[in-house]
């Protein structure tokens, strides 16, 4: 760098003030240049740093430019996503409305649980039987009110969610109606168990039309069956009334004697049979007609059931059979038909003749328990089956259903008693136990008619008119003597 200022030669003619003045003057002119030069160094280092700056920038902008497209490129991206998230956010939504509306509009009431058994959600048509509101969600389900007979939800519910298995069962409501309840496990996408599905599928039609199905077959069966029961008795009669024409045409009356005694008797014992399948017939018609009528009479009741009990004791000890009659009262005055009565009494024991062995022995007893009285039939007998007894009662049902059993019977006696004890507003139940024994309890009210003093006549075991109804009650009980 050249220097800017001349330069100054020495005069050695100059006076001292001169040389100082000069020497001042040349030490400032370099102090000037050395500060010069120090700002020139400075320039020039600012201007390669800020060279590099430059050069910095240049690559920060490079690399901003980079990021940005990359930026754009993932925006780009989240705004596919985005559009993609919104359509499976509409699918859902659709879903869920779709979901509501399939449940809202079903006929099956559905309710769903969580892992407590507490109410996550459930469907309208559930609230028909039980007492669900939109408050009851996150109730425990043990807490609900339901209009079912036999309420096993929580139950069902429980078991399914202890071993991940289906539950089923039938249960009816109180208004008559039945369902199908069913209980199946809530499961994830991962199989993972996280609640209960509970059902009640209404089945009523199906029930009507499987009773309905069962009692043509009922039907169709007793109608074979008494086919049977009438012609058995006729064939015999017609044989011996046959054979008795063959020995009158040979004249041997009085030789063949004791044996037509026999077939006599034989006929005899038909005829009661065939009269006594007739009145079952004629009283079932009047029965389901409703014009079955009964005969009210203030009545002493235990004369009543010891008189047609005593009737039958000796025809019960050619059976080797024990009867025993026992009563907690001697006399009880109330509304009854006598004769109804007495035909309950004969049927329940001629059932309990026929089932029950040599060597074994009945009990009729009867208990006073203030406004009502108990009649007992019990015997030994070989007993029903437990899943035989809830039939026993129904019209045209029998427990040997085959046509070569043990005993005779149409399968509508025990039906017909049923009616005439709640005809007289009483009830009748069974207890048994298959190679042990049946009782028959019966219950009747004690209520006196207040519209009459008239009380019935004293029953006489022996009568007449009891021994022929007797014959009547009793004609299917000894089978190898009629066929």
């Amino acid at each position: 760098m050249k220097n800017i200022m001349p330069s100054i030669s020495l005069d050695c003619n100059y006076d001292n003030v001169n040389k100082i003045e000069y020497i001042k003057k040349h030490d400032s002119e370099k102090k000037l240049n050395e500060r010069i030069k120090q700002l020139e160094d400075e320039l020039q280092y600012t201007k390669e740093s800020l060279q590099s700056s430059n050069e910095e920038q240049l690559v920060y902008n490079e690399e901003l430019l980079s990021a940005n497209e990359e930026l754009k490129s993932v925006n780009n991206e989240l705004l596919k996503i985005n559009t993609q998230y919104q359509y499976k956010n509409q699918e859902l939504k659709d879903l869920y409305n779709d979901m509501t509306n399939y449940l809202n509009s079903t006929d099956i009431g559905t309710i769903f649980l969580d892992e407590n058994l507490c109410i996550r959600k459930f469907t309208a048509n559930i609230t028909k039987e039980i007492n669900l509101k939109a408050q009851d969600i996150g109730r425990p389900m043990q807490d609900i009110v339901s209009n079912l007979i036999d309420d096993d939800l929580n139950m069902g519910a429980m078991e399914v969610l202890n071993n991940h298995t289906l539950y089923e069962k039938e249960i009816q409501s109180k208004n008559g109606s039945w369902y199908l309840l069913k209980c199946v496990p809530y499961c994830t996408g991962e199989r993972l168990f996280k609640g209960v599905v509970l059902s009640l599928v209404d089945i009523t039609n199906k029930k009507l039309l499987d009773e309905t199905i069962l009692s043509e077959n009922l039907k169709t069966e007793f109608f074979s069956n008494l086919s049977h029961e009438l012609r058995t008795p006729l064939n015999i009669i017609i044989c011996t009334l046959q054979l008795i024409d063959t020995y009158t045409m040979k004249g041997v009356f009085k030789e063949k004697e004791s044996e037509f005694q026999k077939y006599c008797g034989i006929m005899k014992q038909n005829c009661y049979r065939q009269l006594r399948l007739v009145n079952n017939i004629i009283d079932i018609t009047k029965l389901d007609a409703g014009f079955f009528e009964l005969n009210l009479q203030n009545c002493n009741i235990v004369n009543i059931v010891e008189s047609v009990t005593m009737s039958v004791a000796e025809y019960i000890k050619t059976k080797s059979i024990k009867l025993v009659f026992d009563t907690d009262i001697e006399d009880c005055i109330m509304s009854c038909d006598p004769e109804k009565i007495e035909r309950v009494l004969l049927n329940l024991l001629s059932n309990s003749i026929k089932f029950t062995t040599p060597g074994g022995s009945m009990m009729v007893n009867m208990y006073d328990k203030g406004k009502n009285i108990i009649i007992s039939i019990k015997d030994t007998g070989i007993g029903i089956p437990k899943d035989k007894v809830d039939i026993i009662f129904d019209r045209f049902r029998q427990v040997d259903r085959s046509l070569t059993r043990k005993q005779e019977g149409s399968g509508i006696g025990l039906s017909i008693v049923k009616s005439l004890v709640e005809l007289q507003g009483g009830t009748i139940s069974v207890r048994s136990e298959y190679g042990k024994g049946t009782e028959f309890i019966i219950i009747l009210p004690v209520v006196v008619r207040a519209d009459t003093n008239d009380k019935c006549r004293v029953f006489e075991a022996q009568s007449q008119e009891r021994i022929e109804k007797i014959h009547i009650e009793f004609s299917d009980i000894d089978r190898k003597s009629v066929v």
